[in-house]
């Protein structure tokens, strides 16, 4: 059984280097950077500022990881320029291939290190976990850094300083966004850090913060308290795992927010890393929706150029379903997620969705909500006598009674919040309650300013709410 998702245990129990969630992090490290990175306009300065303090973030505690980290980059320097300046076509191929051996295995090497010691290889086995909270993005950056360079999308850069500004940069480290180097090229030459930044990077980080310290954490003690196998119930089975579905909503993008926000206090834009749920679009449109760019840069690579034929489109989506699920955990449970994933986009992709389209919308929300429903268990248990044990208690089959004394009184404890949360994530409900903010402040500069010293409030005690949570924990 997972008891803690991959996402909660590379952010709650990172091995080496700061977590954005940590209060030595908010309260220290990331002042001091802001008020450094002030001291002088250059983007020169600037770049150099980032990349000292991206070091000591991820190396915090175990700076030899360090060596690692530079050596890869000077790599995939050498091979993107072999990879789109090379004059022959195999050369250029080889330069692409080598980078993809090289951050795979680097990937392999520390995140997949108990398939050694499965197979006996004592050599390559760690006594003690050191992962970098960083690898797994940091080597699927350099992929999509040689591999845009190798299609001629980017032009390999000739500048090692810039290109170790994009590769070791700590904002999208933890949990993304996938930034492609074409994305922020400019900006890593140009760019400008305003007052406006400030206000907006901080909202955003702030707003982040408290997604993953209060509202991730309100669902994480529901879900706990239901999937517990010790006493199990239907009514825990059901609420337990929407409740998982809801911890892992909100670590995503409330990581994924802070991120955003730290790449707007350096004068950084990023891509958004979820777009809203559009339950019109099925179980297709959470699956992209959901990690938009990570899904796009498989897209990118397997699925758009086996797009001749549908076997051939089919090929390319189930191996990308493979390879994501693989990434985000390399287990049993995770590769049958990638495939569950991968059959349903192709099945709504052939047939599927025209015949939703024609019936009741509801009976498309319905189906959708129920695959991520049972996507969620596939991810959450390991094996499969666990996943059979719950799916019968789903139903009642197995169990005393409907639910249990801990499960009602931790549902009751956190029910304002898990409220909160499930509004939060309805469709389009942000979006209704920005236009109805915005038309009340335009109406005039009185309404405007109680809207701006509201909000300015309300992050506030956002701030401090999340602070108390996270000395909790």
């Amino acid at each position: 059984m997972l008891k803690l998702s991959v996402i909660k245990e590379a952010l709650y129990k990172g091995v080496c280097g700061l977590l954005y969630s940590d209060l030595i992090f908010i309260y220290g490290f990331l002042p001091i950077t802001i008020l450094i990175t002030f001291l002088d306009r250059s983007t020169e300065y600037k770049n150099l500022i980032l990349i000292l303090t991206s070091v000591i973030f991820f190396t915090f505690g175990r700076p030899m990881i360090t060596l690692l980290l530079f050596s890869t980059v000077v790599f995939d320097y050498l091979f993107g320029l072999i990879a789109g300046y090379g004059r022959e076509k195999w050369l250029r191929a080889l330069g692409f291939f080598c980078s993809i051996v090289m951050n795979s295995s680097l990937y392999i090497v520390f995140c997949w290190n108990s398939l050694f010691k499965n197979l006996g290889i004592e050599q390559l086995t760690f006594a003690k976990k050191i992962i970098p909270i960083c690898v797994a993005f940091y080597t699927i950056r350099g992929i999509s850094y040689v591999g845009d360079a190798y299609k001629k999308r980017i032009k390999p850069e000739k500048n090692v300083f810039c290109l170790l500004v994009y590769m070791i940069s700590y904002h999208f480290m933890v949990v993304g966004p996938i930034v492609r180097y074409g994305d922020i090229a400019d900006q890593i030459r140009h760019r400008t850090i305003t007052g406006q930044n400030l206000n907006d990077g901080l909202n955003r980080f702030i707003i982040g913060f408290a997604k993953v310290m209060i509202l991730g954490l309100s669902f994480e003690k529901i879900k706990e308290a239901g999937l517990n196998f010790a006493e199990l119930t239907p009514f825990g089975a059901w609420v337990g795992m929407l409740a998982f579905i809801g911890n892992i909503y909100f670590l995503f993008t409330g990581y994924t927010d802070m991120a955003l926000g730290l790449g707007i206090l350096n004068g950084f834009k990023y891509k958004e890393n979820f777009s809203p749920i559009r339950l019109s679009e099925y179980v297709s449109g959470i699956v992209k929706g959901f990690n938009k760019l990570l899904v796009e840069f498989f897209e990118d690579f397997l699925v758009v150029p086996f797009k001749m034929d549908k076997v051939e489109y089919i090929s390319g989506v189930l191996i990308s379903g493979v390879l994501i699920g693989l990434w985000y955990g390399f287990s049993q449970n995770f590769l049958i997620l990638g495939l569950y994933f991968a059959l349903l986009v192709i099945i709504e992709k052939l047939f599927l969705k025209r015949i939703l389209d024609k019936l009741p919308k509801i009976i498309g929300y319905i189906y959708t909500l129920f695959a991520v429903f049972m996507g969620a268990a596939i991810a959450y248990f390991s094996k499969l006598e666990e996943f059979l044990h719950w799916f019968k208690a789903l139903f009642g089959i197995g169990t005393d009674y409907m639910w249990s004394v801990n499960m009602r009184n931790k549902t009751l404890s956190y029910l304002f919040l898990a409220i909160i949360g499930v509004i939060i994530m309805i469709p389009g409900f942000k979006n209704i309650i920005r236009s109805q903010i915005k038309v009340f402040a335009e109406k005039n500069e009185k309404n405007y300013a109680a809207i701006r010293i509201s909000q300015t409030v309300c992050i506030c005690m956002l701030l401090v709410m999340a602070t108390a949570a996270s000395i909790t924990v």
